[in-house]
């Protein structure tokens, strides 16, 4: 009885030792898959990827440094050309400040001038992040943005059209300035946008191993599909 009894409590303590095995072998599935299936990147990820891909094309994953570095050397030289531009074509000039004197808020022509430069580069940056991201609050303050800096630009050329304080040869001339500011900084913020998103598509690409393939590197060479439709005809 002693000796059937012992067989009894081994045979036991053997299921219960393959019972906890099984149990850690399960915990140990488990522990390497979570960290698998977090380390996946998401699909919303993978569309910021794709759109991007598709609207600057990157030949490959090594172009992304050579971009990112152009694009932003661009930018921001262009944007401190036309903060220096507003110094010496604006601030720096003869123009009269106390004379044209916006209606909107009662700014000088070198304040509207500031403004005008600010404006474009908060509704640049603002714009191309609705559009990219897909987000709604973005894209409406971007817009009353761009109205302000339409309505400060235009507005010494109506004063010029209608003469109060000047007349339109001075109009012209300062909406002329104030377009450049206008359109420079739009475009230098711009690159600098398109900058910061390639460098977060870079980092993404190096963190999930992803490769890219534009379509001139998967479509096959021009030679080659000529070729074979010569090769066809002969046949």
């Amino acid at each position: 009885m002693a000796s059937a009894a012992g067989l009894i409590r081994c045979d036991s303590e053997g299921r219960r030792m393959s019972e906890e095995a099984e149990s850690q072998s399960d915990d140990d599935e488990m522990a390497i898959s979570l960290p698998l299936e977090a380390d996946d990147p998401s699909e919303s990820n993978l569309e910021l990827a794709n759109r991007l891909i598709e609207r600057l094309d990157p030949a490959n994953r090594g172009t992304l440094r050579d971009m990112i570095s152009k694009k932003g050397q661009l930018g921001g030289g262009l944007v401190t050309l036309m903060v220096v531009f507003w110094w010496l074509a604006v601030d720096s000039a003869t123009d009269n400040l106390d004379i044209g004197v916006s209606k909107f808020f009662a700014f000088n022509f070198s304040d509207v001038a500031l403004i005008v430069i600010g404006l474009a580069l908060f509704a640049s940056i603002l714009k191309d992040l609705s559009r990219e991201l897909g987000l709604l609050a973005p894209s409406f303050i971007s817009g009353g943005m761009l109205i302000f800096s339409a309505l400060y630009v235009f507005e010494p050329l109506i004063n010029g059209l209608w003469p109060n304080d000047f007349d339109l040869n001075e109009g012209l001339f300062r909406t002329f300035r104030l377009a450049i500011l206008w359109i420079g900084v739009t475009v230098g913020a711009t690159m600098l946008v398109d900058s910061a998103l390639l460098m977060w598509l870079k980092t993404f690409c190096d963190a999930k191993g992803i490769d890219i393939e534009t379509k001139m590197a998967s479509e096959p060479p021009a030679e080659e599909s000529e070729d074979s439709e010569v090769l066809t005809e002969f046949l």
